[in-house]
């Protein structure tokens, strides 16, 4: 039966399309300055791609939340703090993983095609994020 994961109501999945874009635009931001500090071609390239995906993933999201309020998000981000590359690397690996569950999971909790199609591709993307990340970490 579906959908698999339940939510109590609509609002919350506007909730979860708020917080995602909040996620997206800080992890973009996030990347862009982790960028900065790479070591080689390698590691810039996979940045580089994770980067492009979260901004494009931004913009989709915010199509998906004016679809369904009528309104583009207002939102903030709160950059996000790093020691040292390593360090945000193996940050970036943890976020992209949880994202990937939390995708998976709106994406169970929806019978509406263009929510589930939108949380589904994103999902795909973080999760090969995540493996992206992983390598760029065991270089290290």
């Amino acid at each position: 039966m579906l959908p698999i994961l339940q939510t109590d109501n609509f609002n919350q999945i506007i909730e979860y399309m708020y917080s995602t874009i909040v996620s997206e635009a800080t992890a973009a931001e996030f990347y862009s300055r982790l960028l900065l500090e790479a070591p080689d071609d390698l590691h810039k390239e996979f940045i580089e791609h994770a980067m492009e995906d979260e901004l494009e993933h931004l913009e989709k999201f915010c199509h998906l939340y004016h679809y369904y309020t009528g309104h583009m998000p207002v939102y903030e981000i709160t950059p996000v703090q790093f020691p040292n590359y390593k360090a945000g690397v193996l940050m970036a690996l943890k976020d992209e993983l949880e994202a990937g569950e939390f995708y998976r999971d709106v994406q169970m909790s929806s019978m509406d095609q263009y929510i589930r199609d939108t949380f589904y591709y994103a999902m795909v993307d973080e999760l090969e994020h995540a493996t992206m990340f992983s390598t760029l970490y065991n270089t290290l």
